[in-house]
């Protein structure tokens, strides 16, 4: 339990960063505890459990992408932080996660995995 919630973490934190793509940075305030309560139902299809993500995965998604700006080291530091907390749990399906934002509607260009190049 205590490895899928650091997992869910550092995938909302993830998608933090996909949003800072699309927004301009003075709304960049979210903090890694607002991303976990927004993505926080994304547990079960991070981890294998659902074959898709819940509506309510989805809307915290949506939510992360619309509040966040696009600040390159605001997505740098977010992509550092979710790339090292995803690297340490290997109950993650890092697939499920590459997928998400895309199973919620949402286009990034922000690669989701364990081993993403967050220098770019």
């Amino acid at each position: 339990m205590e490895m899928t919630k650091k997992g869910v973490t550092c995938v909302l934190i993830l998608l933090v960063a996909m949003a800072y793509t699309f927004i301009g940075p003075a709304q960049a305030q979210v903090s890694c505890s607002k991303v976990d309560s927004e993505i926080s139902q994304c547990g079960s299809y991070l981890t294998g459990r659902a074959t898709s993500p819940s509506a309510e995965c989805c809307n915290g998604v949506k939510s992360i992408h619309q509040a966040v700006a696009g600040s390159a080291q605001g997505r740098k530091e977010t992509c550092d932080c979710i790339r090292r907390t995803m690297s340490t749990y290997s109950d993650l399906r890092d697939e499920a996660a590459r997928a998400l934002p895309g199973r919620c509607g949402i286009k990034a260009g922000i690669l989701i995995s364990r081993d993403v190049n967050c220098s770019r």
